[in-house]
């Protein structure tokens, strides 16, 4: 979900929380770019299984890092279970990035609309690609009249898919710029297929980014009972399939 974040509110009407999303995924243009809506929308998961114990990893993380980095491959739950913990955020900026949002001049557009940027007057970013200091300046623009926007609540900002971007001559000036930039009241999430090519030890060792990684992305056993039972499977054939997976999901089968 271009990085332009669109920002999902509860709002109260008549004393009822109404979650404002799109009914369908229309083709919004800005300037010369065409902003796909779905990109900017939160998935809906069938099947999902909820997952408390990563949950309560991901609020302690938003409590102690500014930033998360979630990494496994296709299958391992990692948007569903993203998905879920952004249901406990009034503002939710998600962004799923596609391999065709490798021109900054495609991201950055993204990333304007999707802020609402119309209404801080930001610059349009003619350039595919970006020098360090034009990344920084649109970067701490947009957070320094985020308050333009509305209230301060705290705001999820989510990165699906972020793998797509890593071989971007821009990424990792964008990604240290974005990191620093985030506010007390921001939690970022990025969820990618592969680690980035950054020593992210440094960040963690700063106390500033919290990984979670495939190993724990990975079902216990008693998860992988529930997930059975929600397919009308019995928990002895779940054990068995269990100790095959280790708990690896796209290794699971749900065989009748």
């Amino acid at each position: 979900m271009a990085m332009n974040f669109s920002l999902h509110e509860n709002l109260d009407f008549n004393g009822a929380e109404n979650r404002i999303e799109f009914t369908s995924a229309p083709e919004i243009h800005f300037e010369d770019i065409h902003i796909f809506a779905e990109k900017l929308q939160i998935p809906e998961c069938e099947d999902f299984l909820e997952r408390p114990r990563l949950i309560k990893l991901l609020e302690k993380n938003s409590e102690h890092f500014g930033a998360t980095f979630i990494t496994g491959r296709a299958g391992t739950g990692k948007t569903a279970l993203v998905s879920d913990f952004a249901k406990r955020y009034e503002q939710v900026a998600w962004y799923s990035i596609g391999a065709s949002d490798c021109d900054w001049k495609v991201f950055s557009a993204y990333l304007h609309a999707g802020f609402n940027e119309s209404r801080l007057n930001l610059k349009k970013n003619e350039n595919c690609n970006a020098t360090k200091t034009e990344i920084a300046w649109f970067v701490e623009s947009l957070f320094s009249r985020l308050s333009i926007i509305g209230k301060k609540k705290p705001l999820l900002i989510v990165l699906d898919d972020i793998h797509h971007i890593f071989d971007c001559d821009w990424f990792n000036n964008f990604f240290n710029t974005l990191i620093y930039s985030l506010t007390p009241d921001t939690h970022l999430l990025m969820l990618s297929r592969s680690e980035p090519p950054l020593p992210l030890w440094r960040l963690r060792s700063k106390q500033v980014l919290g990984v979670i990684d495939e190993k724990l992305l990975a079902l216990t056993c008693e998860e992988t009972k529930d997930l059975y039972h929600k397919h009308g499977l019995s928990k002895d054939k779940a054990q068995r399939f269990y100790k095959k997976s280790f708990g690896r999901i796209p290794k699971l089968k749900f065989e009748k």
